[in-house]
């Protein structure tokens, strides 16, 4: 597989470099058929960690529990204790040890991967690979160290070493590089490039190259601004307390505000209240207006003596406001 990001030349040289030399610094899965389910709970505690982490991890799970199958039983918090609760990412791998070891009691009712060893390579693959919680580095070694399947594991760690010394020119996902690396390294050399890789990461736990490169990695720390606005809302009352005379005026300022609009409806109910009493004075004013000006009516008839047609008018109009004082009106007219 020819990539641009890849140097196979300098893999080369990298693997001849921490090449094992003895039968001491090859894998021990290599040297002795060890169970499968020792292989996936090694691999397990040896994914992002050194060689010397994983081993004394190992040895510390089993001798705090009977068997594996309390192991599968027992909750993370429970087996964290017995690991160190410093160990590089505690709660993931514990968590996927528990439900792979269940995964696979519930296919078989016992904790045991032999029968997959009668399955041919595809079938081998495709039921590791779908046990519940499995890990692609986790899986990839099983296969290729217990069931002679070609994979070859790798995880963050090893992606962040092989670019720090120039293997590959970026850094790429785990599942991109055991792709790369599968099909560079030969399936008879796969034991061997395995742990030739695996002491390279240990080497580089050991001067402290690893450490850098996962300081590098780790997420950075929410930015503290973004509580700060959640606590002044949250505590409005309490804050002119706290801060100074400035946070003491803006409160104010606004109960001052809320206050005016309640109070304007009461003035206006006030000015409501003014035309209702306007128009009683204005009737009066009309009333007084009214009986008034007949009165100078009557005197503008009263100087015309001989015609008569408009003393009949000025009668019918008093006739209608007032009938008892025509009468008295027609006598004087007669005598």
């Amino acid at each position: 597989m020819k990539t641009k990001w890849a140097k196979p030349a300098k893999l080369s040289a990298l693997l001849k470099k921490h090449h094992p030399s003895t039968e001491k610094d090859a894998p021990a899965e290599e040297t002795a058929s060890e169970d499968p389910i020792m292989v996936l709970i090694h691999a397990w505690l040896l994914w992002e960690a050194s060689s010397e982490q994983a081993e004394t991890a190992m040895g510390r799970l089993m001798e705090s529990r009977v068997d594996i199958n309390e192991i599968r039983v027992s909750l993370p918090h429970e087996l964290a204790p017995a690991i160190g609760k410093r160990y590089p990412r505690l709660e993931e791998r514990l968590t996927g040890i528990k439900k792979s070891l269940h995964s696979i009691y519930l296919r078989r009712h016992e904790i045991s991967l032999n029968y997959v060893r009668e399955k041919g390579k595809r079938d081998a693959k495709a039921e590791i690979e779908s046990l519940d919680g499995i890990n692609p580095f986790v899986s990839a070694r099983v296969l290729r160290l217990s069931f002679d399947v070609h994979a070859m594991p790798a995880d963050e760690q090893l992606s962040l070493l092989l670019h720090e010394l120039g293997v590959i020119a970026e850094p790429v996902e785990h599942e991109v590089l055991a792709s790369w690396l599968a099909s560079e390294v030969k399936a008879g050399d796969a034991h061997r490039a395995i742990a030739s890789l695996q002491s390279a990461v240990d080497a580089a736990w050991a001067d402290g190259t690893m450490t850098k490169l996962a300081r590098k990695r780790r997420p950075a720390k929410p930015p503290k601004p973004v509580v700060v606005p959640e606590t002044t809302e949250e505590e409005a009352p309490p804050a002119p307390v706290d801060s100074g005379k400035k946070t003491v005026a803006k409160p104010a300022a606004k109960k001052a505000v809320t206050k005016k609009p309640v109070t304007k409806p009461a003035a206006k109910k006030a000015v409501t209240k003014n035309p209702v009493t306007k128009p009683a004075a204005k009737k009066a004013a009309s009333k007084k207006a009214a009986t008034k000006k007949p009165a100078s009516k009557k005197a503008a008839t009263k100087k015309p003596a001989n015609k008569k047609a408009p003393a009949k008018k000025v009668v019918k109009k008093t006739t209608k406001r007032k009938t008892s004082r025509p009468a008295p009106a027609a006598r004087k007219r007669v005598g």
